[in-house]
């Protein structure tokens, strides 16, 4: 029922306003606006969100397997005025679990300049190691799934320095520290901070950092840096990120570190049903203290992607093997369950409207 509505609110709001005529395009339904100098303002106010990635899994060391729903994400966004937006977005199945994900919007006072109230995600992890509908491999990097929620409720501001040429932009903001759906009162919030040098396509590169203190023994300082560069032949990524806690208490490690580095050749296909093959190849390693005692785990992941060739919508199947050469560094904390780190062969299927 609170999807019906979520989906229907919108629509119903949008057709109150009868000075306006809408069209449903392919980037959504799109509101067309002749104003009193004869000018014409278009506005994608409402567009539908689409994500679903299923998987099969088969453990190559005990030979057991399964099939899994990872991800179910739907929603809605769009610009109510050229000033304001929004995002609607919920998971029907992560990993099983119904979640609320991406709730705000998003106000954009001046050129360059705009700041994002709600809950969404926090300005230290790229979208490629958190999104499913980003990544290049099944599973995220370790970076992306073992450091901190990459969503929080809170206020995010961005400003672009330099938007031509090479551009420069800032964001910083201010949340919970709690994650997502789980708003609470304390007395110390948490704060992130970005730096951006370049664009998603091309030479990229990041430094960020996030504050946060979840209790009186867990008071920690995130910090990392990354580098991309994409064209259309190829891409490649490399990062860092090191999650230090400034109280030492029984049970805590060290210092946990990772880092990665992917990539992925893009060969075109000529092909009705695929548009493009892309071998792909990830190294990433994980360990509390790595600058003195080394890594805990690592991982070779190597992997073909088949983009299916569809005009409106992207959708591709992915085969993934996964190798972990483990240490004796007592990992446990991170991976909860015996087969977690265990050689795995995986095949997914993406859908993204």
């Amino acid at each position: 029922m609170g999807l019906v509505l979520l989906l229907i609110l919108p629509i119903t709001l949008l057709a109150q306003d009868s000075n306006s005529s809408y069209k449903f395009t392919k980037k959504g339904l799109v509101k067309t606006t002749i104003n009193s100098d004869s000018s014409v303002q278009q506005l994608t106010v409402l567009k539908p969100i689409l994500i679903f990635k299923g998987k099969y899994e088969l453990d190559s060391e005990n030979g057991e397997s399964q099939f899994s729903i990872k991800n179910a994400r739907v929603g809605v966004q769009g610009d109510v005025s050229k000033k304001i937006s929004y995002k609607f977005m919920i998971d029907l199945s992560d990993n099983g679990t119904l979640k609320v994900l991406d709730l705000y919007a998003t106000f954009k006072p001046a050129k360059g300049l705009k700041f994002t109230f709600g809950q969404g995600g926090i300005p230290l992890f790229n979208s490629y190691t958190v999104s499913p509908n980003s990544t290049d491999f099944v599973n995220r990097p370790f970076i992306g799934k073992f450091f901190n929620s990459s969503r929080d409720i809170g206020l995010t501001a961005s400003y672009t320095l330099k938007q031509k040429g090479f551009p420069i932009a800032l964001e910083a903001g201010v949340y919970n520290g709690d994650g997502i759906n789980n708003p609470k009162f304390t007395d110390s919030p948490s704060f992130s901070g970005r730096i951006l040098f370049g664009s998603m396509e091309g030479f990229r590169a990041t430094a960020k950092f996030y504050k946060t203190a979840i209790n009186e023994n867990e008071d920690y300082l995130m910090w990392g840096a990354d580098l991309r560069y994409d064209n259309s032949l190829f891409r490649f990524e490399t990062e860092y990120m090191n999650k230090h806690n400034y109280n030492d208490f029984e049970g805590y490690a060290g210092d946990l570190s990772s880092v990665y580095a992917q990539g992925l050749v893009k060969v075109p296909v000529n092909s009705k049903t695929f548009k493009r093959v892309e071998p792909a190849l990830r190294w990433d390693a994980m360990g509390y203290d790595m600058l003195d005692r080394g890594f805990g785990v690592n991982r070779a992941t190597v992997g073909v992607n088949f983009v299916l060739n569809t005009n409106n919508f992207n959708s591709l199947f992915r085969v993934n093997y996964e190798h972990y050469f483990r240490s004796s560094m007592d990992m446990s904390k991170l991976f909860k369950s015996e087969t977690a780190s265990d050689n795995k062969l995986s095949l997914e299927f993406l859908l993204v409207f």
